[in-house]
């Protein structure tokens, strides 16, 4: 098992009980006066909500849920889950005290000679999830990482391989969802490879699902695999533009699935994630990378806290940068780190450039520098009698005496300190010796050096790959059928 970082110290609260109480209020009320609309007909998930007291309109899919009800399903979710990988030592528990971070979106390839978008190859696609698993700070996978698909790749049949294309070079945990109803077949893809998947899917927001969504996660639950659930909206927009409005609008939007998997099945493992942004009146754009988005996470985490199940950050990833810069670092380090605190249990980060449009592997890298150092945080300061040092104070005192050849500084610092993987650390005229490199470039030759050294642990078995092309074969046809390819 992967044991991820672990925060040793309470999580940082931006509200008081009365706030989180009356935000409490606000979503219940949401639920019980407005309701949830749920797009095409779903009469399985409808049926489980009538007969469980939910008021149902069935003419226009609107379902209202009981106070009494919602509580109730919200006492029964767990507080931990696991997320099985390929390799069982990177299963992965969601827990409490634990922080897993996983890479950001990238619909596209960033080419970085032109800092234009594009597809990748096949061959960069596959170079990307080696550099992925590679990473030491990076705990588990996206389904729209590296990046949504690649080239000669239909649309329809990309989520299915990029999926695949995660399986044959990582060994780390996976994350998938459903699109056009293929929800089977990544089902099928996971269990052939002898995992499970995070089960992901986003609100039709303002407080609606839509049919394929719901029947993705039903699917899911039956096949026993963890939600992980969110809203999607944007302030302003699909939400209010207030940030309290907006933690009660998409905490009532996440409920729907929610409600719905322990209605199904009592005490099912689930997450919920905002993945929500103001809205940029200035262009109608949204406003990646805002400090307001750090402090949605950290109201949203600490209202869910009430209830102990587990949150997800998405934000942190998702920079309004459009290139490896300045203004991309902080964005990234801030969010993070705040959500970190805020006490996120995962996190992504990694390789995600400018908004879910672009990401690149040399990002990513970059990236693992920062989520290293959120682990070194949230390990805090040990404080003991070794560490403390009395005695190797008064040992060495005012002088001459250092502490430089001492047993005690040769043992500890490295475990107080952090070491940046591509952070420049030389000294100035080492660096001006040794061409002036900066951390984009020391990226890019880690890239490099893992794409000629980095092997996958465990490779997909005969058997495993022939089940799998077979499920793609199966895919296919069904999307061809349907006229999608």
């Amino acid at each position: 098992m992967l044991e991820g970082f672990v925060r040793r110290f309470s999580p940082l609260e931006i509200l008081t009980e009365a706030e989180v109480d009356a935000i409490w209020h606000g979503i219940l009320d949401v639920l019980e006066n407005v309701g949830l609309k749920f797009y095409e007909e779903i009469p399985r998930a409808t049926e489980i909500f009538a007969k469980s007291g939910c008021s149902v309109d069935y003419e226009s899919q609107l379902v209202k849920f009981p106070r009494d009800l919602v509580t109730d399903c919200l006492s029964r979710c767990p507080t931990s889950f696991t997320l099985r990988a390929r390799e069982p030592d990177n299963d992965i528990v969601v827990r409490g005290d634990r922080l897993y971070v996983q890479p950001g979106p990238g619909n596209q390839y960033l080419d970085l000679d032109s800092y234009e978008p594009r597809n990748p190859t096949r061959k960069e696609f596959y170079e990307a999830v080696t550099v992925y698993d590679a990473l030491p700070n990076l705990h588990f996978l996206h389904p729209n990482s590296p990046n949504t698909s690649f080239e000669d790749i239909t649309p329809a049949m990309a989520p299915l391989e990029s999926l695949v294309a995660r399986l044959r070079n990582s060994t780390k945990a996976n994350m998938s969802g459903s699109a056009g109803g293929d929800h089977e077949f990544r089902i099928g893809i996971a269990k052939a490879a002898g995992t499970n998947l995070l089960w992901a899917g986003g609100a039709s927001s303002p407080l609606g699902w839509s049919g394929d969504r719901i029947n993705g996660f039903m699917a899911a639950i039956e096949a026993g695999f963890p939600l992980s659930i969110a809203s999607g909206a944007s302030w302003g927009a699909s939400s209010p533009s207030t940030i309290a409005g907006s933690v009660v609008s998409n905490s009532a939007e996440v409920m729907g699935p929610l409600i719905l998997a322990q209605l199904m099945h009592p005490e099912y493992p689930v997450s919920v994630r905002l993945f929500s942004f103001p809205l940029n009146m200035r262009n109608g754009s949204l406003f990646f990378g805002n400090i307001a988005t750090a402090l949605g996470n950290a109201a949203f985490f600490q209202v869910w806290r009430r209830y102990n199940i587990p949150t997800t950050s998405v934000e942190p990833a998702i920079s309004n940068s459009k290139c490896m810069d300045f203004q991309s670092g902080y964005e990234k380090g801030i969010l993070a780190l705040v959500a970190a605190i805020s006490g996120a249990h995962t996190l992504w980060l990694h390789g995600t450039v400018y908004g879910q449009l672009t990401a690149h592997p040399v990002q990513a890298i970059m990236d693992d520098d920062i989520s290293g150092m959120l682990g070194r945080f949230l390990e805090g300061v040990n404080v003991n009698e070794e560490t403390l040092a009395i005695e190797l104070i008064k040992q060495v005192g005012s002088g001459p005496d250092f502490y430089l050849d001492k047993e005690h500084t040769r043992k500890w610092w490295r475990n107080e300190q952090f070491i940046p993987i591509v952070a420049e650390m030389s000294t100035l005229p080492e660096w001006l010796a040794r061409g002036k490199k900066a951390s984009i470039d020391l990226a890019k030759e880690k890239m490099a050096e893992i794409i000629a050294t980095h092997k996958v642990s465990v490779p997909l078995t005969d058997s495993q790959e022939e089940e799998i092309t077979r499920i793609l074969a199966e895919a296919e046809k069904f999307h061809r059928d349907r006229g999608k390819l």
